[in-house]
């Protein structure tokens, strides 16, 4: 599994109207013949023209940037994914729209080139959508480096069958799965894991599950999501980072900013460094998610992100690993930097930067 900690905050936005499908391509030609430096580095993807998109590794502290692999697609609609040994990613697109049919390229990460995978053998593979149609929802790596897709199959019109005691069971293939956790608002799912096996995808772990409720587990309550070695972009996780403010930081922060909405609260992610406070907002979806204001805390004081242009409604995203702290923003447009937590220093800021996260460290043999 990755080595890698991290906190995260957010989630997946709506993704943009698909595009029909296109090619595949390696990167520029470049000369290297081992992985990718050593070090501390961001992530991101880039898009370079109209339905073209670069994956992009920026060393850390400082040097040059390096197109890892280029492909046909949004970058808004994607993310990446490593294996355990760091030798290989993943790069998933997922679609909307008629016509449009999910797509993933496995990346060989020392040569800088990648080959699309075949889907259409997998429930949701052919991009058909609709209600109590299948989708693919994850992809990534197992321990042992074989790539995972994670589909769930959301009951829209279909009813859950009922067995013995009243409980609700869901079929699948001949088998009938007892639906875990509380219904309550959300509906009911399938969460099915297929592992990739020589050239053929095999299912390897079924569960019913509950979708599309606040806290619902949804393809998470498989062994398989857990087990995953997936490094989230910073705004794609559900859960706040940090912890609720102190009396006295909550204090100081309303000195600073009056008039905040009643249904927020300040939250603070300790760091190296000291302590970073931002305020966790609702959007109006009876969540709450990271946003402005975000501060610095230094003696007592509050100061402000070298850089940071986020503004009122713009949904941030934090991600910590030892002294480094990836801050993403996306708003009217996406951007993310890096701050050395000690110094305060920014490090690196880039515009445009989509599904921005620390380069994770290969695991140890």
């Amino acid at each position: 599994m990755l080595a890698v900690a991290v906190v995260l905050a957010g989630c997946k936005s709506n993704p943009p109207a698909a595009t029909p499908d296109a090619g595949v391509a390696a990167a520029p030609a470049q000369a290297p013949t081992a992985l990718p430096a050593p070090g501390p580095a961001l992530s991101y993807l880039k898009s370079v023209g109209s339905q073209r998109c670069e994956w992009i590794r920026q060393p850390l502290p400082s040097g040059a940037p390096t197109t890892i692999f280029a492909f046909d697609g949004d970058c808004s609609r994607s993310e990446v994914t490593w294996s355990p040994n760091g030798k290989e990613g993943l790069v998933f697109t997922w679609p909307v729209g008629e016509g449009a049919v999910p797509r993933v390229w496995r990346v060989d990460l020392t040569a800088k080139t990648g080959k699309p995978m075949e889907l259409k053998g997998l429930p949701g593979g052919t991009g058909e959508q609709g209600p109590d149609k299948p989708y693919i929802e994850k992809v990534g790596f197992d321990a042992q480096g074989r790539p995972v897709v994670l589909v769930s199959d959301v009951y829209s019109d279909r009813e859950p069958e009922k067995g013995p005691g009243g409980e609700q069971l869901l079929s699948f293939e001949g088998q009938r799965y007892p639906l875990t956790g509380k219904l309550g608002e959300g509906r009911p799912g399938l969460a099915l894991a297929y592992r990739l096996e020589g050239a053929d995808w095999k299912r390897f772990e079924t569960k019913a599950s509950v979708y599309e409720a606040e806290n619902a587990p949804g393809v998470n309550v498989l062994d398989a999501a857990r087990a995953l070695s997936v490094v989230q972009s910073p705004t794609a996780a559900r859960e706040l980072p940090g912890q609720q403010a102190s009396e006295s930081a909550a204090r100081m922060l309303d000195a600073a900013f009056p008039g905040q909405d009643e249904s927020g609260k300040w939250m603070t992610l300790t760091t190296p460094g000291g302590a970073l406070h931002y305020r966790a907002s609702n959007p109006g979806d009876d969540s709450l998610r990271p946003a402005v204001p975000v501060r610095w805390e230094q003696d007592g004081k509050l100061a402000e992100l070298e850089g940071l242009t986020a503004k009122e409604g713009d949904r941030l995203g934090f991600q910590l690993r030892g002294g480094l702290l990836v801050v993403t923003v996306q708003g009217e447009t996406s951007h993310a930097s890096v701050y050395d937590t000690r110094t305060k220093k920014n490090l690196v800021s880039v515009q445009g930067a989509e599904s921005a996260a620390l380069w994770p460290e290969p695991s140890k043999p």
